[in-house]
């Protein structure tokens, strides 16, 4: 969970001082350009009590969709949009919402703080106030902006796609065709990419939305949590039915985000705008006592939520975890306190905030009975009503089940492979008692693993025999009532050694400065692969990683390796610059990179190498192309072979290297330290031959040199 930091305090109100010029912000409240994007300079100063942070150059506009014709507008400050980078508190966007439906302005951010309890990915919230050129424009909810620097927060990674769904975005099934769910009824694609716009790959999407639609009913229980973090989704399924959201997914095919995972090659749902909720009502339906069950649009398909709804246990577990807020969180007396309390913290403001009243007459008794009564119009009941409505119907509703612990994920960790291999399990649902870890070596039933069940995680450290080709493994969890669950309808398969391909990983660069450069002249760290064998291996279904529990990090492109053929893939995390660029960097100081294969529910290890701390513009590498051992060498072969090395550096001394900096360098060369030294271009000829600290390179032309001391070979780059 994340914490909420200043920014986002709940026991301060913030204020917001935006300094605009007056001429812009005469042209932002023009009608003509209610509905434009342009963002406007200005300057913001955050006030609280952390005392006051100034940002200089920020970007000011109006946000929203239908909100932007209200007199109280909401507005959307983008820190970084004049300035590349600016942040404050590591968020680059605010989304300043004036909650104009909701007379007790406090709706959106009740549902958050749900959200918040229940540990699922979504916006952090508080109220604040908003001042723009001295004067004061209201309170406003402060809304943290889905970007990837949110994803970033919560993942702990931006690389992957991140989906913005708006109207009419029902999740149904078009085609195989990825480019057919970039449609736009509008002005915007109802899928609208968000990262990685440059690429424009809607693959993974229309891959989710295939399986979503057209797997079977067995398919759909067993392997959609391998698509998507279902059970999160259920948690989530369950507080928009108890809050009343009806303009989310499930029922206006509206208003949710989707990000695709890396680390886990899971789709994530998160959900936002959250203002026509607690009873808030535009289409005529008393969402206090609608079925949970069955609350989408009658006939109108809800793919995501009515087929998991049709599956037994994802139905059970949603059971079970409505029957949890409401036992916990949902209208209990804590919660009615904290609604109170909440309501007296932010009165003062609310009152003071004249633009409130102007769009729907709300009253000042309008905002002081909001908690209690309803106010007319599209507000057909106060807070407390609609949850006591919402929770009598909704219990009367509950199916009564009992349901095992649920297998949140399960993570394979290599860190220790090929003789261990750790596997951890996270636990989500009622309380476990105890885990048992069932597995085969080669067909060869292994003793099972038991484990009492403390914590919500656990891990087993799986001992693997020497020789051994195949592992397959299932994981039994049992809770207080005696309901088991096995994490997998059918048994996992690692495969170890066996059937491999003939790719491995060749050579690798983890600080590239002058080596070589990628196709847009970037010097970024590099990983050779090697296909040693006789036949052309197609690399779809190959991952890379750097991350020892996330082996489908990154994907390998649909793309064919002859045999006897090099290629170089590009460490720099920017995906974005083409299919041979990763969504990771590698380590200066040393790590290990894995390759793998999938193929269904069969994860096979292919190679890893575990990468010292290597010096600017080395390789390490094997000594012979696909051959042991590997080797530190100070001329690589990026996209050749290996055997063309001229010289290996001295890997067991490499703490004892000299300092060369800056190399390259178009001036004097530091060393470090005084060392008699040889210079020599690179057909061996000598250049100078001295004592020194330093080598001025001046007098040379540009090119690659090699300095020759203390029994070592070192690469100097020349820049005219």
């Amino acid at each position: 969970m994340l914490e909420n930091g200043p920014l986002f305090s709940a026991d301060d109100i913030l204020k917001i001082h935006v300094t605009i010029d007056p001429d812009s912000l005469y042209a932002m409240y023009l009608e003509e350009n209610w509905y434009e994007d342009h963002e406007y300079p200005a300057q913001v100063v955050f006030e609280g009590v952390f005392g006051s942070v100034s940002l200089n150059l920020i970007g000011l506009r109006f946000r929203g969709n239908t909100s932007r014709d209200k007199v109280k507008k909401s507005f959307k400050l983008s820190l970084n949009a004049f300035v590349p980078g600016q942040k404050f508190e590591e968020v680059e966007k605010l989304n300043l919402n004036a909650e104009v439906n909701d007379p007790s302005m406090m709706r959106s951010r009740l549902v958050w703080d749900l959200f918040k309890d229940k540990n699922i990915p979504s916006p952090r919230s508080n109220h604040v106030e908003l001042y723009i050129n001295g004067d004061y424009y209201g309170l406003y909810h402060n809304t943290e902006h889905i970007d990837d620097e949110f994803v970033d927060a919560w993942f702990g990674n931006k690389s992957g796609n991140l989906y913005k769904c708006t109207y009419p975005a029902d999740l149904n099934f078009i085609s195989n065709n990825p480019d057919d769910y970039k449609v736009a009824p509008w002005d915007n694609r109802t899928y609208d990419l968000k990262t990685n716009e440059s690429l424009d790959d809607y693959s993974d999407l229309a891959e989710f939305i295939g399986f979503l639609n057209q797997s079977s009913d067995a398919d759909l229980e067993c392997d959609f949590s391998q698509y998507f973090n279902v059970y999160n989704y259920l948690k989530i399924a369950a507080i928009d039915v108890l809050t009343g959201n009806w303009d989310g997914y499930m029922y206006n095919q509206n208003n949710f985000y989707l990000y695709h995972n890396p680390l886990t090659g899971k789709f994530e749902y998160i959900p936002y705008d959250l203002d026509n909720t607690w009873g808030i009502d535009w289409v005529d339906r008393d969402w206090s006592d609608r079925d949970i069950y069955q609350w989408s649009q009658g006939s109108n398909n809800r793919p995501l939520y009515d087929r998991v709804m049709d599956v037994p246990d994802f139905r059970n577990i949603f059971s079970w975890h409505m029957r949890d807020v409401l036992d916990e969180l949902y209208y209990t007396p804590a919660h009615q306190t904290a609604i109170e309390n909440l309501q007296d913290f932010i009165m003062a403001s609310a009152l003071a905030d004249g633009y409130r009243p102007l769009d729907y007459e709300w009253s000042e008794d309008d905002f002081l009975n909001a908690i209690t009564q309803a106010a007319g119009g599209h507000v057909d009941f106060g807070i407390f009503p609609f949850a006591n409505a919402r929770k009598n119907s909704a219990l009367d509703q509950l199916e009564n089940i009992n349901i095992a612990p649920v297998i949140w994920d399960v993570k394979e960790n290599f860190s220790d492979f090929p003789s261990v291999l750790h596997i951890r399990a996270i636990l989500d649902g009622p309380q476990a008692q105890s885990a048992v870890f069932n597995w085969s070596v080669d067909g060869i039933t292994q003793n099972s693993l038991s484990i009492n069940v403390t914590q919500s995680e656990y891990i087993f450290d799986i001992n693997l025999p020497d020789g051994s080709e195949n592992l397959q493994y299932n994981i039994s969890v049992t809770g207080t009532e005696g309901l088991s669950r096995n994490a997998f309808c059918e048994s996992r398969t690692i495969t170890l050694h066996q059937n491999a391909p003939t790719l491995v990983i060749n050579e690798v660069m983890s600080s590239n400065s002058s080596t070589i450069a990628d196709e847009h002249g970037d010097f970024d760290d590099w990983i050779e692969l090697y296909n040693y064998g006789s036949v052309p291996i197609n690399l779809s279904g190959l991952y890379l990683s750097d991350n020892n529990s996330s082996p489908l990090k990154w994907a390998l492109p649909n793309m064919t390796l002859q045999p006897g053929d090099f290629m170089l893939v590009w460490a720099d995390s920017d995906i974005a610059q083409g299919q041979l660029h990763t969504n990771f960097n590698i380590s200066t100081g040393g790590e290990t990179i894995y390759l793998f294969r999938q193929s269904g529910n069969v994860l096979q290890h292919i190679d890893q190498i575990a990468l010292p701390s290597l010096p600017t513009d080395y390789a390490f590498g094997r000594a012979q192309d696909a051959s042991l051992p590997w080797i530190l060498f100070w001329f690589p072969t990026p996209g050749a072979s290996n055997q063309g090395s001229s010289d290996v550096a001295d890997f067991e001394r490499m703490d004892k290297f000299l300092t060369l900096y800056p190399n390259p360098t178009n001036g004097a060369l530091q060393l470090g330290r005084v060392v008699p030294f040889v210079l020599t271009d690179l057909s061996g000829r000598t250049l100078a031959q001295i004592t020194s600290d330093h080598i001025d390179m001046s007098p040379y032309a540009g090119g690659t040199y090699v300095l020759r001391a203390e029994g070592r070979s070192y690469k100097i780059i020349k820049v005219e």
